[in-house]
């Protein structure tokens, strides 16, 4: 018992003299450094002294990473930890002084409004930690890393902000530039690339449009294309460390524009824009930015002491850039014929369409009909071409037009085709079309005909035709097919009748387009036979067919006849006029009959001469097939007739005279 209230007493003893010796400064917070007194004290009776932030107890004392209210229009930060806080009565009047140090003057225009205190405790960790900025700590500035768990969160936002200086600092370059946009060459039947027979000059030879190519490198092809009445802003802002600098709105001042706009942002990439010329001249853009200053003001405190200096984020700067094209109208034309058939003699125009002329800019146009006998090539003009006529279209602008009419010549056959031009100066520059571009080219085929006479020649017949009106030189295809029918046929352009040969020839025309040809013979039936010549149509001559029936073109064969009779010998014709007297004599023979009437007759035997009248006629009838009778003839066969007659006439008398 006596034991432990001995312990107690001298417990008690020893508790009284760490107490006495705390008092006086000799306990453990004198050993671990220097007193309380020297730390930051808050000032609990100014409360809104502080913006977000967080209390570092350090050994040495209190300390605010945050930022502080000195100001009332920004947030500012101190530079001398452990030093009394930087109240806005302690700054009345009070002069900034500016130092250079870009990453923190980055970080402080980029961060200084945030609410988050985690971000304001980093941007004052960064400000304490600055070796460019003048400093007279108390309380030695930590990073946040090494400040605890409560710093975990400023330790992360510190390392963030930082190193987003380390790329976006200043000092900034802002770059624009103005490029003229292209129009590449379009190969379609109406266009073609610049080539050596070609007097199109589709590579650009201004020296805007060589700005992309290496002047140094004469191997590097140009760039293909003509400049139009557009050009392509693009605009770059980069940092110290040449990255690009998002987020950055640029103001723009154009001339020589229209519609053009008057702000854009910057990106992770350079940024394009595309700007319309309003007229042929100078297309200019003048940019600007405001961007993060490379310093921050630092104030003296006008009163008190040992009252810390701030700094606060200096104003921004500004960057600027200009740039200038100068652009001139740069035509094209494309073009298509009115007929690409057309009739000679009728007229034609030019349906032509003009682009790349800027704004309201006019021109005048040139067109040139050309004609050819020779099938023209794209871009090549042709040595036989030839002009032959020529109208003009002017104050024309963009857009499709038409121009005035040109008359086909009435005898013309061949090609004929359309070519442009626009004269160049200080606005425009020079246009000509190419020659034979499919679009713009009409053609007038050779008509040719043909004259045919059909031949018959004992029991055949051919045909002979001569072909007129063939493109000289060319050659053609002729197909002449007979026809046999059984009546007399009547011209027509429908084919009738039966089909009896089919013969091709394929011919060349000489210098005058002219050629002949004769069919091989064919057996000529009875009845008529009618040839149809058809001349093939082909690229340069137009297909050509004859009637049917036509008379020259027909040959007739009639029937042979088949005599009934065999035919007269050759002496009858010398007495041709005989018979025609003979017919009258038989008007005598009615006197005879009074002859029998002679007494001296009757014992005449009437048998004989009536057997022998009897006998006579019949003598003629081996000449019946003859067709003709002879005088001679006729006469001795009257006489036997009149003898018959007269006996006849005896031998009934004589019956009589019996009877009486």
């Amino acid at each position: 018992m006596t034991t432990l209230r001995l312990a107690s007493l001298r417990t008690a003893l020893l508790l009284t003299v760490l107490t006495v010796a705390s008092l006086i400064g000799l306990g453990p917070a004198m050993a671990a450094g220097p007193p309380v007194s020297l730390g930051e004290v808050p000032v609990l009776t100014a409360p809104n002294a502080y913006g977000p932030g967080i209390w570092h107890h350090a050994k040495q004392g209190k300390t605010w990473y945050g930022s502080y209210r000195t100001f009332p229009d920004t947030s500012s930060y101190c530079i001398d930890a452990g030093k009394k806080s930087p109240l806005p009565k302690y700054f009345k009047g009070a002069k900034a002084d500016t130092v250079t140090s870009a990453r923190t003057a980055w970080a402080l225009h980029e961060y200084a409004g945030s609410k988050s205190k985690d971000v304001q405790a980093a941007l004052s960790a960064m400000a304490r930690l600055d070796k460019a900025l003048p400093h007279d700590h108390k309380v030695p500035p930590q990073k946040p890393a090494g400040l605890g768990k409560k710093f975990a969160g400023v330790a992360k936002k510190y390392s963030t902000i930082l190193a987003e200086a380390k790329k976006f600092a200043g000092p900034y370059t802002l770059d624009i530039s103005l490029e003229p946009v292209l129009r590449m060459p379009v190969l379609e039947p109406y266009a073609a690339p610049e080539s050596a027979t070609s007097p199109d000059s589709w590579a650009s030879d201004s020296k805007d449009s060589d700005r992309s190519a290496d002047k140094d490198s004469p191997d590097k092809p140009k760039i293909l294309g003509t400049p139009t009445d557009e050009a392509t802003l693009t605009v770059s802002l980069t940092s110290s460390s040449g990255a690009q600098v998002p987020d950055v709105p640029i103001a723009l001042k154009t001339a020589g524009t229209t519609k053009a706009p008057t702000t854009l942002t910057t990106g992770k990439e350079p940024v394009t824009t595309t700007l319309q010329a309003s007229a042929p001249g100078k297309l200019s853009v003048t940019a600007s930015a405001k961007v993060a200053p490379q310093t921050v003001r630092v104030f003296e405190p006008t009163s008190g002491t040992r009252v810390q200096r701030v700094v606060t984020p200096d104003t921004p700067d500004s960057v600027t850039d200009k740039a200038s094209l100068e652009l001139i109208s740069q035509p094209k034309v494309t073009t298509e014929i009115s007929d690409q058939t057309p009739t000679p003699g009728e007229t034609v125009t030019d349906e032509f369409t003009v682009s790349g002329l800027i704004g309201d800019h006019t021109v005048t146009v040139e067109h040139t009909l050309w004609q050819t006998a020779t099938a023209p090539k794209q871009g090549t003009k042709n040595d036989d071409a030839r002009e032959i006529a020529s109208v003009t279209s002017k104050d024309v602008g963009n857009g499709t037009h038409t121009s005035g009419e040109v008359t086909v010549p009435e005898d013309f056959r061949g090609w004929l085709y359309f070519t442009e031009t626009i004269a160049g100066d200080k606005a425009t520059k020079e246009w000509k079309g190419i020659h034979g571009q499919p679009r713009e080219t009409g053609f007038v085929p050779w008509t040719p005909t043909a004259d045919t006479e059909a031949v018959l020649e004992g029991t055949s017949t051919h045909d002979e035709v001569a072909v007129t009106g063939l493109r000289p030189g060319s050659e053609a295809v002729l197909t002449i097919t007979a026809y046999h029918v059984e009546t007399e046929p009547e011209q027509s352009k429908e084919t009738a009748g039966t089909e009896l040969s089919v013969q091709d020839f394929t011919v060349i025309a000489d210098e005058k387009g002219h050629v002949e040809i004769s069919t091989e013979p064919i057996d000529m039936p009875v009845g008529w036979v009618t040839y149809v010549t058809t001349i093939e149509g082909s690229d340069v001559n137009a297909e050509w067919t004859s009637d049917w029936g036509v008379p020259a073109e027909t040959v007739h064969r009639p029937p042979e006849e088949k005599p009934s009779t065999p035919p007269a010998p050759p002496e009858t014709p010398s007495t041709p006029p005989a018979p025609p007297e003979q017919p009258e004599q038989p008007s005598t023979p009615p006197e005879q009959p009074e002859q029998p009437e002679a007494p001296e007759k009757p014992e005449s035997p009437p048998v004989e001469p009536v057997a022998e009248a009897s006998e006579s006629p019949a003598a003629p009838v081996p000449e019946l097939p003859r067709t003709g009778t002879t005088g001679n003839g006729m006469l001795i066969g009257l006489g036997i007739v009149l003898v018959g007659l007269g006996s006849t006439i005896l031998l009934i008398s004589g019956s009589r005279r019996e009877k009486d």
